[in-house]
């Protein structure tokens, strides 16, 4: 009986581990308080994500790279960015494989640029130099 009881209760599904990250809804953030996200993942000394503005399902998020991170997919999200300061190497595309991308197209970014990731590409920000960016994550059907 104990076993069964304990299979069933395993066999239940888990949404709350399912659910992507809810972010409160937040409909501006001024220029300044962009700045001092910027100066805060700074003294951080790390990487870190801040919510800029969220409505509906469409975080914006400031995100600073400090260190090399794994590469990520987004199965049913595109990701607009755009480089607010610093820059790196931005890898799209190949093949993903134990936080690496292999056979993907190499390409530098800097303060200014904007950069479309279709859902379900591979992408990496390799050797991020002070990398701040800017991105709103934009839900699609997963291909």
């Amino acid at each position: 009986m104990k076993t069964t009881l304990l299979c069933a209760l395993l066999a239940l599904p888990l949404p709350a581990l399912a659910q992507p990250v809810q972010h409160p809804v937040k409909l501006f953030s001024s220029g300044a308080d962009v700045a001092a996200m910027i100066a805060k993942a700074k003294a951080s000394g790390g990487n870190m994500n801040i919510l800029i503005a969220n409505d509906e399902g469409y975080p914006v998020m400031m995100e600073y790279r400090a260190r090399q991170t794994n590469a990520s997919i987004h199965p049913t999200q595109s990701e607009l960015v755009e480089i607010l300061e610093g820059g790196c190497t931005l890898v799209t595309g190949g093949t993903l494989a134990n936080g690496a991308i292999t056979g993907g197209t190499s390409r530098k970014v800097a303060k200014g640029d904007y950069i479309l990731i279709p859902s379900n590409t591979p992408h990496w920000y390799v050797e991020p130099q002070g990398l701040a960016m800017m991105t709103l994550h934009m839900p699609v059907p997963a291909k």
